[in-house]
């Protein structure tokens, strides 16, 4: 979550929070979690543009929301979330990749690639194979164990997805896909290019 949403939550709990309620939105919408820490910030810092907050706090909040509540969809179907992402990573890349670039795909560091690959490994999920290209190094497989659990992980996931997304219509989707999509590339790029 941003610096100026966590910051808003430390104060809420110190009593320091000031009034909630200010919306970012139409008058007559009910406010979310967002749009009372922008409400929040103004009281404390009337003159501080909080506009970028109605998205990226809201970006932050969802992601939020959504990992806890993936992560039981997730847990229900005996994996955890790091598990489920090298997985699906492995299975959308052939089902074999280095472990450099399951670091760099997940944008995790190696120990923690290393981690997730053991756990993996103990539950018979993926094996390491010679690097044919690399006689030194190693590349990951998913076991066909893995293979037989992704598709039922997955349409776990997808459904509990779509149940979120339900009471979008589907314009309203698409415009939030398209929007999101220009964020998201614009993010990468500058990072890339930083």
């Amino acid at each position: 979550m941003s610096a100026i949403t966590s910051t808003t939550e430390q104060n809420v709990r110190r009593g320091n929070g000031g009034e909630a309620g200010m919306s970012d939105d139409a008058a007559d919408s009910p406010n979310d979690y967002i749009a009372d820490v922008r409400g929040q910030w103004e009281t404390i810092f009337p003159d501080l543009d909080t506009s970028m907050v109605a998205v990226m706090g809201r970006i932050a909040r969802i992601a939020q929301v959504v990992q806890v509540r993936s992560d039981e969809v997730l847990a229900a179907q005996g994996v955890s979330r790091g598990e489920f992402d090298v997985i699906s990573l492995l299975a959308r890349h052939g089902g074999t990749l280095s472990p450099t670039r399951v670091s760099t795909e997940l944008i995790i560091s190696g120990a923690g690639v290393t981690k997730r690959l053991k756990r993996l490994g103990s539950a018979g999920l993926v094996s390491r194979i010679p690097d044919p290209a690399d006689g030194r190094g190693s590349l990951v497989q998913l076991t066909d164990t893995a293979w037989d659990l992704l598709r039922p992980i997955l349409e776990s996931v997808l459904g509990f997805e779509n149940r979120l997304l339900a009471d979008l219509g589907t314009e309203t989707q698409h415009q939030l896909a398209g929007g999101l999509r220009e964020l998201l590339i614009s993010i990468e790029t500058d990072t890339a290019n930083s």
